[in-house]
């Protein structure tokens, strides 16, 4: 059959020559055939949707550090959160960067400056060695005590009734699908094979063992076999019918119970976040207000929730609670279900209704070895933070290569940046390239392509294409740096496959709530030009050579 001019599924994905293939393509899936293939296994991963579509895409844009964890006296995860943050810092520096917060001090008690400064001195002793290997711009400063004057001098208008303030810092994505899709094309360079839109849809079984799956194409129908050794499923919400599927029992991993909502506003002008103190039966629990790409973000809500709403109308009631938390905590906002623009809504586990998935988010990630029920070649990943998406990438390839048989390798994705990371500090790279090319293109739109893509290809392809053909350089939003070369670069090399892929995730138009009548149309004009070109049998080279290796206009990355 064929899609948008390409045969599918790639002969590559029923090959037989997997290690292990993984079952989803958010950013534990995609770190987790980054890291496999980096270790010389064959890896081959496929998305039933698009990458980066499922809780990947509910985010606050945070990169935790540990502090929430040093509330609890949790020293080992806290040091785990610090590594972590270090690691996407350094592998990553276009797409990660630092933010400061303010959290409010005031009494005797909870709130006090007292508390606070153990707090810090805590976490500066837990994260001594954050900034160890970090570009200039990218270290994590130490936090201080602020005086009433200072607060107020920083946040004016906000906190008037508190003696004083914390300054804590942490960091912050700029782009969590533009994320995702750089370590997927690290895992394609080091072998991978990625596919999108294809599903497990039943195991595959020899001599009564699991040996892969049958993967359905979802717009052909097309149907293959794919065959590995060992399985390993980042399904994300879906993780627990995966479970149940390729083991043939109920039960196999806990569902997603929880639903995890973060609200966007319009923007207030804020140059860092700050917390707030929403009340919680007889107690209290922290809000965070982010400055994210002009907008406001708020967030995060965890509630108890059976299953995934199917409806607009099945969200609505989590929504409008979440709504009215956030105005009693910040009442000079006046925020109101009107004055909210998104809503970033996923399902993650859930601490069994207790009160430490409502107060603190869910729980820590898990691996679930199904070994203990008789399918030693599945491992499942339950993972709700996105800043430790590496980490267990790094357990899941260790668990791997003991269950293969093969010898042990080092990891190195905590250390190697992504293939599209400059090598220069950001400031530099994004002064380099304004004096380049300030006569086509606005600084702001050259500051955003560096963000989005470092240097080198794509960004010269996408500044090419504007030399080329100047209108492809107008803005598809008048809020947005987003230009119309990029829906192109998007349709024709990033196997975007409808328009909700180009604006949700291959850019961030839908991020930031810039999705228009006349930016989906214009997504959806490239989404039919690059299938055109592709059915008159234009090659990659006739439409522009491709960044990645080995890629030839199919739903492969």
């Amino acid at each position: 059959m064929v899609v948008c001019g390409v045969t599918r599924l790639p002969d590559s994905l029923a090959s037989g020559a997997h290690d292990v293939l993984v079952v989803g393509g958010g950013i534990v899936g995609a770190c987790a055939a980054r890291d496999a293939a980096r270790r010389g296994l064959r890896v081959a991963l496929i998305e039933r949707q698009d990458f980066g579509g499922g809780i990947s895409w509910n985010s606050l844009k945070i990169v935790h550090g540990g502090l929430r964890s040093l509330q609890r006296l949790d020293v080992r995860q806290a040091r785990a959160f610090v590594r972590e943050r270090r690691a996407w810092l350094r592998i990553a520096p276009h797409l990660v960067e630092p933010i400061s917060f303010v959290v409010p001090t005031r009494g005797a008690g909870s709130e006090s400056a007292q508390l606070m400064r153990a707090a810090l001195a805590l976490n500066d002793l837990v994260s001594r060695d954050r900034n160890a290997g970090l570009l200039p711009s990218r270290r994590i400063p130490p936090g201080r005590v602020l005086s009433r004057a200072q607060l107020r001098a920083l946040l004016p208008g906000h906190f008037e009734e508190y003696s004083g303030g914390a300054l804590v810092h942490d960091a912050q994505l700029y782009s969590a699908e533009r994320l995702v899709y750089a370590v997927l094309a690290d895992a394609e360079r080091a072998g991978a094979t990625i596919v999108s839109y294809a599903e497990a849809v039943a195991p595959l079984r020899a001599k009564g063992s699991l040996a892969g799956v049958i993967a359905e194409d979802r717009l052909t129908g097309e149907r293959c076999e794919v065959r590995a050794p060992l399985i390993v499923n980042a399904a994300g919400a879906a993780a627990a019918g995966v479970a149940n599927l390729l083991t043939g029992r109920e039960g196999a991993a806990p569902p997603m119970a929880g639903i995890a909502l973060n609200l966007m506003l319009a923007g207030d002008g804020l140059t860092m976040g700050f917390t707030l103190r929403a009340p919680l039966g007889d107690g209290a629990r922290r809000l965070f207000v982010v400055p994210w790409r002009g907008r406001t973000l708020v967030g995060t809500a965890h509630y108890e929730c059976a299953r995934a709403p199917q409806s607009e109308a099945e969200l609505e009631p989590y929504i409008e609670r979440f709504v009215r938390e956030v105005a009693i905590a910040w009442p000079a906002r006046a925020v109101t279900r009107e004055s909210v623009l998104l809503v970033h809504a996923g399902m993650q586990p859930s601490a069994h209704g207790s009160e430490d998935a409502v107060a603190h988010g869910p729980p820590e990630h898990r691996i679930i070895d199904h070994a203990r029920m008789g399918v030693p070649q599945l491992l499942t990943a339950i993972g709700p933070k996105l800043t430790m998406a590496r980490a267990i990438a790094e357990q899941l390839t260790d668990a791997a290569i003991v269950r293969l048989g093969r010898a042990p390798v080092p990891c190195d994705t905590e250390s190697v940046p992504l293939a599209s990371a400059p090598a220069e500090d950001i400031p530099a790279v994004v002064a380099r390239a304004s004096a380049k090319h300030g006569a086509t293109l606005p600084g702001d739109v050259i500051a955003h392509l560096v963000r989005t893509y470092g240097d080198g290809e794509p960004y010269d392809s996408i500044v090419q294409l504007v030399r080329d053909e100047p209108a492809l350089g107008a803005r598809v939003h008048a809020e947005s740096p987003v230009i119309v070369a990029q829906l192109r670069h998007a349709a024709r090399f990033e196997r975007a496959m409808s328009a909700d892929d180009i604006l949700v995730r291959r850019t961030e138009l839908g991020a930031t709530a810039c999705v228009s009548p006349a930016a989906r149309s214009t997504a959806q004009r490239e989404i039919v030009l690059a299938s055109a070109a592709r059915a008159a049998g234009r090659g990659d080279q006739e439409l522009r050579a491709d960044s990645l290796p080995g890629a030839r206009g199919s739903r492969i990355l």
